[in-house]
């Protein structure tokens, strides 16, 4: 329920002008109802005396009236009901949607290598859409609210005992509308894990990539064993839960046909006294079902607000996310990065993916960073780019505490390839224009960085939509990274930040793609991370990662004259380029 409340104090008050509209046309319709009981009991009061000179003509005047009342109810429900799927809720989505962009901007990029986070995000956004249903919800109840007032007012106004005959047909149904949304909201919850699991399999199975994989290893039967067996304990559950509903609804279908029976004998007793017409009597009768359908939709949106306040807490389990992050700008000194005794570890890691790693990186150095995988270069470099926030020790970015510096200040100075680099379904202009979005697109400057990447211009025209997706030419994993380079060449940064950025790269090709990055390198600072040695000769800082730790460091030509790490490396690649030569 407290999710719920907390649902409507955000939605209600994103389009204030438009929910007010919405309102308006909804409220006829919960009072109409009352007014088409009144000119019914007219009617047939009417036709009961129309041979005692009762006019025809009045009759008919009354049946059209009717009529005319029934079609404005119909037209301002279908009206309401258009409104608030495209003029009002669509809108209230789209203002979700930019809350959790808004929030997401302000999430460390540290939290994007946690699953448990991109599950976080992932929940948020179903969640928004429960976030609509509610107080959709809370809309249409507030309607019902009046329609039941409406009708039940009119009543007691014909006869104050009728308020008994509203009770005898509420009862029954509120006790059994409560109950089956308190076994909904069981179920509901019960069968979460198993749903998840499902999905999970559904979409393995399904994904191109990943299918794959299973298809070619023969595991597809695996999956889909584990599919089945997640239907079955969902089926379990829904079964275990559908007998319960059923004899609770035998049950409470005899206690709404007793109630039902003294209801009509209520109705009875007071035409025979003659303190209700014959129009009274029929519009007894027709109101029965009137509120029992009125209670019934009532609280069955009670239940289902119920239900839907559940699933919106993860929307705002993931807005209530705490994030730290600082408030000064990254200044550009002589000594860009310091880092002493630093330790990072990764959630719920049992040791630390860096151990006391201290050094210092002077503004315009090229630092590359190597070591066999597992070794902890990747994290090093996330570090030294701003991606990550030590656990302990201390780092320094522009003479500034890690810790005090805003992220973004950090990004907006750095030119990145990475080894996972995005291959975003648009056009190959769309695609380098993300390298640096916020000033105006630069045609001229498009072509440069086509050109620069070994992409031909002409075999690669700027309107070209990539990826299959959308009907698009897809691209080899190397044409992808020569895009992904010309992406990083088209932002031009003081820092540049190359993690393998030749891994999709013909070897033979390679050596002439470094010695363009060389000629991009020129006067920035550059971080390599790669595991190629010989892209690092002119490096002027070289650190060797082992287990965690800075095994070494130097220059490439006394790493070599140290014959330690780095030159048993250096020359078992070699050996393997030697061989492959030879073959």
């Amino acid at each position: 329920m407290r999710n719920g409340l907390k649902a409507l104090r955000l939605v209600f008050p994103m389009c204030p002008l438009r929910l007010t509209f919405y309102m308006l046309l909804s409220l006829p319709g919960a009072v109409l109802p009352a007014v088409m009981l009144h000119l019914q009991r007219q009617i047939v009061d009417g036709a009961a005396v129309l041979g005692e000179g009762f006019p025809l003509e009045e009759a008919l005047r009354q049946v059209l009236l009717l009529i005319g009342t029934y079609m404005v109810y119909k037209c301002l429900h279908l009206a309401a009901m258009q409104y608030m799927e495209f003029g009002y809720f669509r809108y209230v989505l789209l203002g979700l949607d930019a809350k959790i962009h808004e929030k997401s901007a302000g999430i460390s990029l540290e939290r994007y290598d946690s699953a448990e986070y991109a599950q976080i995000v992932q929940n948020a956004r179903q969640a928004s859409m429960f976030l609509v249903f509610t107080a959709n919800l809370a809309v249409m109840s507030f309607t019902l609210g009046i329609r039941l007032l409406s009708v039940g007012g009119y009543l007691t106004i014909l006869h104050p005992l009728l308020i008994v005959f509203v009770v005898l047909v509420s009862v029954p149904v509120i006790l059994e509308k409560y109950l089956n949304a308190k076994y909904r909201s069981g179920q509901m919850q019960e069968t979460i894990p198993g749903k998840r699991r499902k999905e999970y399999a559904a979409k393995l199975l399904t994904d191109s990539n990943r299918k794959k994989e299973l298809a070619h290893h023969g595991a597809c039967h695996q999956i889909a064993d584990k599919y089945r067996e997640a239907c079955r304990e969902i089926n379990t559950i829904e079964r275990r839960e559908l007998h319960k509903t059923s004899h609770l609804g035998l049950l409470l279908g005899g206690w709404k046909a007793l109630f039902h029976g003294m209801a009509v004998c209520l109705m009875i007793w007071l035409l025979a006294r003659g303190e209700v017409s014959v129009g009274g009597f029929s519009i007894l009768l027709t109101s029965f079902s009137e509120l029992t359908g009125a209670f019934g939709q009532l609280f069955d949106r009670a239940g289902e607000i119920l239900q839907t306040g559940l699933m919106a807490s993860a929307f705002f389990h993931f807005m209530d996310f705490e994030e730290k992050d600082g408030e000064q700008s990254m200044e550009e000194g002589v000594e860009m990065v310091r880092m002493e005794h630093v330790f990072y570890w990764y959630p719920g890691a049992q040791k630390p993916a860096l151990r006391d790693i201290s050094l210092c990186i002077k503004e315009g150095q090229r630092i590359a960073v190597v070591g066999e995988n597992g070794a902890g270069k990747t994290t090093l470099a996330k570090l030294l780019s701003g991606f990550l926030l030590p656990t302990k020790g201390r780092m320094e970015m522009g003479s500034l505490p890690r810790e005090r510096l805003c992220e973004r200040s950090i990004l907006e100075q750095i030119s990145a390839v990475y080894q996972e680099f995005g291959r975003y379904q648009l056009t190959v202009a769309q695609n380098i224009y993300l390298g640096d979005s916020k000033s105006p697109m630069d045609k001229e400057r498009i072509s440069r960085a086509l050109v620069w990447a070994g992409l031909n211009p002409d075999k690669y025209p700027q309107d070209m939509l990539l990826g299959r997706e959308f009907g698009g030419t897809e691209l080899s994993g190397g044409q992808w990274q020569r895009l992904a380079l010309a992406r990083s060449y088209y932002r031009q940064r003081s820092i540049l930040f190359l993690d393998e950025p030749t891994a999709a790269i013909d070897p033979l090709e390679e050596m002439a793609l470094y010695e363009k990055l060389e000629e991009m390198a020129s006067g920035r600072t550059v971080i390599l991370v790669t595991h190629r040695l010989g892209a690092v000769k002119s490096a002027d800082q070289i650190f060797v990662m082992d287990d965690g730790g800075i095994l070494e460091s130097g220059s490439f030509c006394q790493l070599i004259e140290k014959k330690g790490r780095f030159y048993q490396i250096w020359n078992e690649q070699v050996k393997w380029y030697q061989e492959k030569n030879r073959d």
